[in-house]
């Protein structure tokens, strides 16, 4: 809130990693001080790195102007976004005293050269209604001309008719007239309409080319569009066709990488049954068994190693039953732990 980001303004006694901290946490409280917000978005509004932002948590929380606590899901338990309150009290009570700072002259402030304005085209002028008369040169003649003389008008037709090439005659540009003069020459000949027909034999088109079949779906594009039918039964009503594109992408990426079709319609009802629509996230975080693949079950869940507690430092209790959080090292350059990962402790046992 605004009134808290003045507070941490005023504030005295705050190392700058410190301020922009507090300016990051109290762009999002509450009345109350209290934010809810991952480190990670802390640390890009605070402009600077999660080690950084961590470090000054660290140093807030011993001079108890602020406390955190994780987050954790219901559904997986993962960790969410973290809960942040900021000591309001101590915070005001740390206020600077007044300062006179001098006179502050209001002055004028002047740039040497103004960019130049760009000038926009000129607005197109309003066209005027159009005229229902008729141009002066299309206008009809006048009716009291007398028509050329006949030997005149014979010879002009003449002169006209040999400037044209056969083709562009006026008795071959109307149908109706070549039609009635073809008849009359030849007495009963085809017309241009039967001659196109005939020129056309029925199955294809007037070019000649064949029109091509329609192409059959491939065989991992038919096992994703199988895979989303599975996600819409479980779902109960048809899917949107943006979820659809999204699930039938996510699958042949997925079948791409060789994992079985069975194991990913199953998934796909899982995914549909809690309501998302991550079908990637949802495979990587799956612990179901892949028919072929070695693994040891007790109770229905991989036997995983015990979790040694020291690996996993943002993630908590989530390190306990997901392999994803056992590392160790600060962001960036994290390892998987040496202690108690399946993949270092298989190796170290072999």
């Amino acid at each position: 809130m605004i009134q808290h980001m003045s507070m941490v303004f005023k504030a005295g006694g705050l190392s700058v990693g410190e301020g922009a901290f507090l300016m990051a946490c109290a762009n999002h409280t509450d009345a109350k001080g209290y934010v809810i917000a991952h480190m990670q978005q802390i640390a890009d509004e605070a402009h600077m790195s999660l080690r950084s932002a961590r470090d000054q948590r660290k140093r807030l929380e011993e001079r108890e102007l602020v406390k955190a606590a994780p987050r954790f899901s219901p559904k997986n338990n993962a960790q969410i976004a973290n809960l942040f309150r900021i000591n309001l009290d101590l915070l005001k009570s740390m206020e600077r005293k007044r300062t006179d700072y001098g006179p502050s002259l209001v002055e004028e402030l002047t740039f040497e050269k103004a960019p130049e304005e760009t000038p926009s085209s000129d607005p197109p002028a309003k066209s005027a209604a159009p005229s229902l008369d008729p141009p002066a040169d299309l206008a009809p003649p006048p009716a009291d001309l007398a028509p050329p003389p006949a030997d005149l008008a014979g010879a002009g037709a003449a002169k006209s008719a040999a400037l044209l090439p056969p083709s562009s005659s006026p008795s071959s540009l109307s149908p109706r007239a070549g039609v009635a003069g073809d008849a009359d020459a030849s007495g009963g000949s085809t017309t241009v309409g039967e001659r196109e027909n005939e020129a056309s034999p029925k199955g294809q088109n007037p070019s000649g080319a064949e029109v091509p079949q329609q192409r059959e779906p491939s065989q991992p594009n038919a096992a994703a569009s199988r895979i989303v039918a599975a996600y819409a039964a479980a779902l109960g009503r048809p899917v949107l066709n943006g979820t659809r594109a999204k699930l039938e992408r996510q699958a042949v990426e997925l079948l791409a990488q060789e994992l079985p079709e069975a194991w990913l319609c199953e998934r796909a009802q899982e995914l549909a049954a809690r309501g998302w629509s991550d079908l990637v996230q949802h495979a990587e975080r799956s612990t179901a068994p892949i028919e072929g693949q070695r693994a040891v079950y007790s109770s229905g869940r991989l036997d995983l190693p015990e979790w040694c507690g020291e690996c996993g430092e943002d993630w908590g209790a989530a390190a306990r039953r997901n392999v994803r959080f056992r590392v160790v090292g600060s962001e960036g350059s994290q390892e998987l732990c040496p202690r108690c990962h399946p993949s270092r402790t298989s190796s170290a046992t072999a």
